[in-house]
């Protein structure tokens, strides 16, 4: 399996290989032009000097071997070839080398060619030579006539060879970019495979229960230094869930010994015959119910908050929200008559809908009521009020309880946190009631709230957007 280093190593020679072929093939075939061109045109200008030179050969009708022979000697070192033809596309001078081509003539296309006074220019194989040349006609013009022509042969083996020099050039440069190209590959994959390696160890580290592993994030790359600021809140945000797990568990453990403790006390007394009496057995029987109950509770609130974390399908539908509640409160009535508080529920206008999961409002209308029961002391009101803004409708649940301490409000929603442990225990409560409402009041979308003054008594609010999020 290729790792992140080779393949960024790999595809980076893969690039500069492609850009360099590409460079080179595009190079060598614009340099080829040019020579081409440039010699073309050399050679037209070179013929059209001779041209003028011979001319007065023809005219007079001299011999012109004497200056093709000399023009020959001079461009020796060229290897470039001059030679003279008539009207007729008769050869009448040629060099030394290629005398025996005299008196044969020109093809019937490149003496209309001639005739039609144009310049001609080819490049190929020719029969008068072993290697390709490139021919240049140049028609020699007299009174209006033309008498004749400059032939210039050059072979393309000095192009050649300046393409060979070039692709040799190309090539080692093309070498030692390529080294160099490996070299910059390995230091910029180091430092990007660097980096992603470290995060990789860092994370097979988390899973086998190492704790605060963080990575560095003062690369040189924004990519790099975003990721490792994601790695390392992902990896407080393990930590912190860790903990909180491992404390929601002795928490759990906590709450269950107390009253199984309690309650395999009493049973082993009574199985002792401790109880002799009816009002004895009466009393431990009694305690044994409660605990029972507040067993029942702890396990139904585990429930609910357990299918909560596991993401519970919501049902969002239409709830006329004075009637929901006035139903749900029904169940209290009776416990409220008992420790004279009244209870009653408020709102501005005569229907308010809200759209929402009604198994979760249940339950937390519930939690709200029965904490606000709790703390209320006899004689005192419960009162729920209902308010509708332009965007938020919310729910608030006033009690005339003692309050709640300033330093205790930001916990409150905490799991198993307790205010006042010895009376909420007295009281029955789990301490989940609270963490419940909140986190079924964010599945659906809310937002939780509280006011509290100590001795006036707290208001818990609930507020939910008009349109379901969830």
């Amino acid at each position: 399996m290729k790792t992140i280093f080779t393949r960024l190593v790999g595809s980076f020679i893969l690039i500069v290989v492609i850009s360099l072929v590409v460079i080179g093939v595009s190079l060598s075939f614009m340099f080829k032009n040019y020579l081409f061109e440039q010699k073309e045109r050399e050679l037209i200008i070179k013929g059209q000097d001779m041209a003028q030179e011979v001319k007065p050969f023809l005219v007079e009708k001299r011999d012109p071997h004497d200056f093709v022979n000399l023009a020959n000697r001079l461009d020796l070192n060229m290897g470039t070839e001059v030679w003279v033809v008539d009207k007729r596309g008769a050869v009448i001078a040629a060099a030394a080398n290629h005398e025996y081509c005299e008196g044969n003539y020109l093809e019937a296309s490149e003496l209309k060619i001639m005739q039609s006074g144009s310049v001609s220019v080819s490049k190929g194989q020719s029969q008068y030579f072993q290697e390709p040349v490139i021919r240049v006609i140049i028609p020699i013009n007299h009174e209006e006539r033309i008498i004749g022509a400059i032939i210039l042969y050059s072979p393309i083996r000095g192009i050649d060879k300046a393409l060979s020099n070039l692709t040799q050039m190309v090539l080692s440069a093309g070498i030692v970019s390529l080294a160099i190209a490996f070299l910059i590959g390995i230091i910029l994959s180091r430092r990007l495979s660097r980096p992603i390696l470290t995060i990789t160890e860092a994370s097979i580290s988390i899973a086998n229960g190492q704790k605060h592993v963080t990575v560095p994030t003062d690369t040189r790359i924004k990519e790099i230094n975003q990721l490792g600021k994601t790695f390392n809140k992902m990896s407080s945000k393990v930590e912190a869930n860790e903990e909180r797990m491992k404390e929601f568990v002795a928490n759990v453990s906590h709450e269950l010994r107390s009253p199984l403790t309690s309650i395999k006390g009493y049973i082993e007394a009574l199985i002792d015959n401790k109880g002799r009496t009816p009002e004895v057995q009466q009393r431990f029987l009694t305690i044994i119910n409660d605990e029972t109950d507040r067993l029942s509770y702890l396990v139904n609130d585990l429930l609910i908050l357990s299918r909560s974390d596991a993401g519970s399908y919501l049902e969002p539908e239409d709830v006329e929200l004075k009637d929901f509640i006035e139903n749900v409160i029904t169940g209290f009535r009776s416990r409220a008559e008992e420790n004279l508080i009244t209870m009653d529920v408020m709102s501005k206008v005569n229907s308010v809908l809200l759209k929402i999961d009604v198994n979760s409002l249940h339950q937390i209308i519930v939690n709200l009521v029965d904490n606000a029961l709790k703390y209320s002391p006899q004689g005192g009101n419960v009162s729920i009020s209902i308010a509708e803004s332009e965007n938020m409708i919310s729910i608030s649940i006033r009690d005339s309880g003692l309050g709640i301490p300033e330093k205790d409000l930001p916990h409150i929603w905490d799991r198993f946190y307790r205010v006042d442990k010895d009376r909420s225990r007295e009281t029955g409560g789990t301490g989940l009631g609270l963490a419940i409402v909140k986190q079924l009041t964010e599945k659906n979308g809310g937002q939780v709230g509280v006011e509290s003054t100590l001795g006036k008594g707290s208001i818990f609010c609930v507020r939910f957007p008009k349109v379901f999020k969830n």
